[in-house]
């Protein structure tokens, strides 16, 4: 029992959150499955969402290790970096990728089982908000600025924050493992705070529940007949609140990228609002988030890097010999 907690204790602290999500996403799975098939109407439904995740991550997974695992032995090989030292920045790109994985089945699994949870909408809650600050509805103050070609260029900004995520990683993990552990514990823990408050506050966005003169476009929201199926994943705004971690971690480890980081995080925030995607509300939940989580989280990561090296010490004093034969060869030494 004490090797395993010593095997638990080598994980990085992203993979306890990654694990703690997952017993919390499979508890909810099959306790509330049954929920699930009598809302929408059709037996077995929450095992037909099963699969179709599945069959996803078993068609895109095999590939995606590949190509990530071609493109780190090519940078490795013109960086000059020995073989051991690339196997391990793939095993370690590797435990990132899982990470991401799980963050993602999860996500799908709050999308579907929010209604379940927390039936309602609080969008008129967090309109009457923003009313309160802003003295009208953000969608309403932009909508003068609508034109096709700024709502395609905002449309490609903020899909582009996807790609961003693991270009971050990426790039933290030329700084050291450190920063890219560091920067992922961190947007990790933005994300699961966010899958919790779409549960207690599921608000599905202004391009649903506002009316509007003039319209973006088919590349924007648009209304639904079967609403179970919109996502309440509008608070706090995640686009907001990874962006803004981006920043502050990329400020703290890669400074000189701040020139391309800033534009691109502003952009990212102002296309969620453009698009209608998210209420002004949503992005200061965002920020705040963002911040709190960037002052906490480098605490967090020491301690737990602490108790790491305390195991590793006892295992080294562990492992070393005793009696008069270990004597004499410290005494040779």
């Amino acid at each position: 029992m004490r090797s395993l907690w010593t095997g638990i204790q080598k994980l990085e602290l992203f993979e306890w959150i990654g694990g703690l999500a997952s017993i919390a996403a499979l508890v909810i799975f099959f306790a509330y499955g049954h929920a699930l098939d009598l809302m929408v109407g059709q037996p077995g439904y929450h095992w037909h969402m099963f699969a179709v995740v599945v069959g996803i991550y078993a068609r895109f997974v095999p590939y995606a290790i590949v190509i990530g695992g071609v493109l780190l032995v090519g940078a490795s090989f013109l960086l000059r970096q020995r073989s051991k030292d690339i196997f391990k920045r793939f095993f370690f790109a590797l435990r990132i990728f899982l990470a991401y994985c799980i963050l993602l089945i999860v996500f799908r699994v709050v999308n579907f089982y929010v209604p379940v949870l927390h039936p309602g909408l609080d969008d008129s809650v967090i309109q009457h908000i923003d009313q309160t600050i802003f003295g009208n509805q953000v969608s309403y103050i932009l909508q003068p600025l609508a034109r096709h070609w700024l709502t395609y260029l905002l449309t490609g900004a903020y899909v582009s924050w996807f790609w961003l995520l693991f270009a971050t990683i990426a790039l933290l993990m030329v700084q050291g493992r450190r920063a890219a552990s560091e920067y992922l514990f961190a947007t990790l823990i933005a994300f699961y705070v966010g899958y919790v408050c779409y549960v207690f506050v599921p608000v599905i966005g202004p391009g649903y529940t506002l009316h509007y003169s003039v319209q973006l476009g088919a590349i924007a929201p648009t209304y639904t007949v079967h609403r179970l199926l919109i996502s309440r994943d509008c608070f706090p705004s995640l686009h907001t609140a990874t962006s803004v971690l981006m920043v502050i971690y990329v400020g703290k480890y890669a400074r000189k990228w701040l020139f391309a980081y800033v534009p691109l995080a502003a952009i990212i925030i102002f296309a969620t609002l453009y698009l209608r995607i998210h209420y002004g509300t949503d992005d200061i939940a965002g920020i705040i988030l963002a911040v709190m989580i960037a002052c906490l989280a480098p605490f967090a990561y020491r301690w737990w890097e602490r108790r790491r090296s305390g195991v590793r010490a006892e295992r080294q004093t562990a492992a070393k010999p005793y009696g008069p034969e270990s004597d004499k060869k410290a005494g040779t030494s």
